[in-house]
């Protein structure tokens, strides 16, 4: 799903959505979940509803709970880090404005 053109509400919506399709997946109730993740039920269907936001926090709790914490690299997949040298190389290819 692409969602560059979603307004945030949709966004929050979805993954509502597919959180409570794993945790039915797994034949979990909210209130086990709610247990196993440490996250308030409330808290928890109001997400999978898309009526409230939560923060990172509480996501990474209900993940863990879920055992899909894996999943969660493909939130900001990791990418090679640039050295200092590779950078003062990267500075010196840019092109440089004629000095008056």
């Amino acid at each position: 799903m692409k969602y560059a053109s979603y307004l945030n509400k949709d966004i929050l919506k979805d993954l509502g959505n597919r959180l409570k399709q794993h945790r039915l997946n797994q034949n979990l109730t909210a209130k086990e979940l709610s247990v196993r993740s440490g996250v308030s039920e409330r808290t928890l269907t109001g997400f999978e509803r898309g009526e409230k936001n939560i923060s990172l926090v509480t996501l990474i709790e209900l993940l863990r709970g879920l055992q899909l914490m894996d999943h969660l690299e493909l939130l900001l997949p990791e990418i090679p880090l640039v050295s200092p040298l590779e950078m003062v190389e990267i500075e010196k290819k840019k092109r440089k404005r004629a000095r008056n």
